[in-house]
């Protein structure tokens, strides 16, 4: 992640997530669409926060990154329910095989990709590319000795 100043100025950040709304969407979809990409812009700066975290930091940074994706996994199925879409998490193939900082790396441009397009992505997808960067990040708590 390169520190993009969109992602921390608050006003194009929320510009951003509510460009994310389908076009002519009854309103339980704008409001999940909403919480899901404002949860998905916090995860994005705990991501970068991550990198450029001095040690000391570092590995408070990673589990707030781990547990926020952890929290946003546990509310998607509920989300995808008021949607009336399915939900299930398909694992990456592959994903596990690149080092940790790599994989955090792949997963925050997956995810910055996803956020700033305009097409629709299915929550199930959202849900996938969420679990992989908590995977990522727990990878690099393993690589840092945490427990």
């Amino acid at each position: 992640m390169d520190g993009r100043p969109w992602l921390f100025d608050p006003s194009t950040a929320r510009a951003t997530v509510l460009a994310r709304r389908p076009p002519g969407c009854p309103p339980v979809a704008c409001v999940v669409s909403d919480a899901v990409w404002a949860d998905v812009v916090g995860l994005l700066r705990w991501a970068d926060a991550g990198v450029r975290a001095p040690a000391p930091l570092a590995a408070g940074t990673w589990w707030r990154l781990a547990a926020g994706c952890a929290a946003l996994l546990r509310r998607l199925p509920r989300l995808c329910a008021e949607l009336g879409e399915p939900f299930d998490v398909v694992g990456l193939p592959g994903e596990d095989e690149w080092p940790a900082a790599e994989r955090v790396a792949r997963a925050t441009a997956r995810l910055t990709r996803l956020l700033r397009s305009r097409q629709p992505v299915p929550l199930r997808h959202l849900a996938t590319e969420v679990d992989a960067l908590g995977a990522a990040a727990t990878a690099v708590l393993v690589d840092l000795g945490c427990p």
